[in-house]
Formats: C-alpha cells, structure tokens, sequence
C-alpha cells in the first residue's frame, strides 16, 4: 500500500498521523528500560498506539502524498479514500491488515478495529543507532565472604632470592653488638630501666642507699595492701646504728592479684588504672598474659584467704567480673 509508506515516515517527525476514515496512530514516547531478570537494555523509544475515534482529515497525510507522488490534493485524498476502503473491507471479513513496521489492524469479537504495533520500529530520531542489548549479572561477592576474607590470616610471601651465609649471621649478631656497645657507655639508663621494670611488680625487697658508697642495683619496693587494723606499726623499720649499715626488715611479697579487667592496648589499661587510683584503689598494671592482654589490679595480697575474701566482695559490689591472679 502506498498509504503505510507515508504514515511510517510522518511518524518520525510528528505525534498524530490521522488516516481519514480509518483512524490516527499516536507515537508516545516511551524512557529506556532495564529488565530487572532478563537483564535487557532497551533505548528510549516512541511506541505506536490506534485512536479509532480520530478520523477527521487534517490533510497532514494526504500533504505527504501530494508531494511524494506529485499530484493534486484532490487525487491524493481520492487514492487514501480508495485504500481506507480496501482495509475496511478486508477488517471486516475477519482479515487481518499489516501495516509495514507499523503494526497490525484486526477486529475483534465487538467488531471494534485492534491494534497491535510492530516491535522492531523506533520512531524516536534522538535514539538513531541505539539497539537493544543484553548484559550478564554482575556477580557480587557476598558480604559474610567479605568478612571471611578479611578475618583469614595473611600468608607471608616468601621471598625467591637468598641471602649470604655471611649476611644472615650479621643480621643475628649485629643488634646484639649493638645493644651490648650501647649498654657499656650508658649505665645510668641500664639502671633506670631496670628500675622501672622491677616496680612493676612488687618484691620482696627494698631498696637502700648507703652512704660513702656507689648506688646499688635498685630493687622494686614491697607493696604490701592488705593492712589489717590492728596493724599500727611499719611493715619495714630501720634501726639506725653509729658507724654500721641500715637493718631492712623484708616484709612478705603479694602473690595474689585482684584483676579488675585486661586490655589488649596499653593506654586503655592505663586509662582504668588511673581511675581506680583516683578512687582510692592501689592500682597498677600487673603485666600481660599470654595473648598479650594488660591485666589491671584493684588490690594485692599475700594471704590467699584474705584474697579470696575481698575478691567475693568486689564482685558483689562494683566490679562483678573481677577474678583473682597467682603469681607464686
């Protein structure tokens, strides 16, 4: 048919093409689309619908004719009249009519004209070239694998080359000489250190300075807590004697520690120590265990029974996850 010819090429350029006596086909633009399943991307388009009730000729059409066969208006209007009635016959007889990448007219059980518009058109200029296409999935990794990944141990990549005998040994014994020629020429921070270390736990020892003499090896001082009442007199006394050494009277050393809490960073270990002390408690950080936690103390004592009896009234109080450390 001639007509389908022009109705296809209008329908670029215009919304409404009216086929007088038959109908207009209305082109609405339709947005691209993703097919969430079938994972389809499809350009934006203009879709082809059939208003039976437009049939009124507004000469757009019949324009088209006139110049693309170069005749008169009048010729063109007869030519649409004579195909329009060719369809209507053909629609109602039960046929159906194909209109070229428009689409297909029948009727249906009402005898009202059907539309069904061709899929493989796109009326829409500013998608020229565009094609339908499909994607595959995007496998996503799911998120306990993530964490699975991210929890499992680093392997560590051994290295392909190998060193010198002789630059293995100076890796072991160099840091040992070092240390060994740093120590020499700085005693005092050697002394200082152990200082330090040795007050981080307490002894059974106190440290005393003679006069006329050296400064000895420093020990770390008793600290004895569990101070009963009827305790009015020193632990440790000096009995001063002309011309002769200080007397220490050694005290008994705690071996059981009422821990308050463990902490795998060192300032948050400080941090509880700190506080524990403001409120009047002897705290300090008894060291690390094997997995390298910062154990803070409450108290220290060297009786068991005594130990055994504060840690039950902590828990009962403030501290209800406190547990006791021997350290014999």
């Amino acid at each position: 048919m001639i007509t389908e010819k022009y109705i296809s090429k209008l329908l670029y350029d215009h919304d409404c093409v009216i086929v007088p006596e038959l109908g207009g086909f209305i082109a609405n633009y339709s947005p691209a689309r993703i097919h969430p399943v079938r994972h389809t991307f499809t350009p934006p388009s203009r879709t082809i619908a059939f208003n039976a009730i437009l049939k009124n000729n507004d000469g757009l059409l019949a324009n088209a004719i006139k110049s693309g066969l170069e005749i008169s208006y009048a010729e063109a209007v007869e030519l649409l009249h004579h195909e329009v009635a060719e369809m209507l016959e053909k629609i109602g007889k039960g046929e159906k009519i194909s209109l070229t990448q428009i689409g297909t007219l029948s009727n249906d059980h009402e005898k009202n004209i059907q539309f069904i518009p061709s899929q493989g058109t796109n009326y829409n200029s500013d998608s020229y070239g565009l094609t339908s296409f499909t994607s595959p999935a995007i496998k996503r990794e799911a998120l306990h694998e993530k964490i699975s990944r991210r929890l499992m141990p680093q392997q560590a990549v051994r290295s392909s080359r190998r060193l010198p005998a002789t630059l293995k040994w100076a890796a072991v014994f160099l840091p040992l000489i070092s240390i060994g020629l740093w120590s020499a020429f700085n005693p005092e921070k050697i002394n200082s250190l152990y200082s330090n270390y040795a007050s981080f736990l307490p002894t059974t020892e106190k440290s005393v300075r003679v006069s006329g003499k050296s400064e000895a090896s420093l020990k770390a001082e008793t600290k004895v807590i569990e101070k009963l009442p009827e305790q009015a007199a020193a632990e440790v006394t000096e009995t001063p004697v002309a011309d002769e050494k200080p007397v220490v009277v050694e005290t008994e050393a705690d071996i059981y520690f009422i821990i308050a809490g463990a902490f795998s960073v060192e300032e948050n270990a400080q941090k509880l120590s700190e506080e524990l002390r403001l409120k009047g408690y002897d705290s300090f950080i008894a060291g690390q265990n094997r997995r390298g936690l910062y154990r803070v103390t409450l108290e220290g004592f060297s009786d068991k029974e005594l130990a055994l009896q504060k840690i039950n009234e902590y828990r009962k109080g403030d501290f209800p996850g406190a547990w006791l450390l021997t350290m014999e």
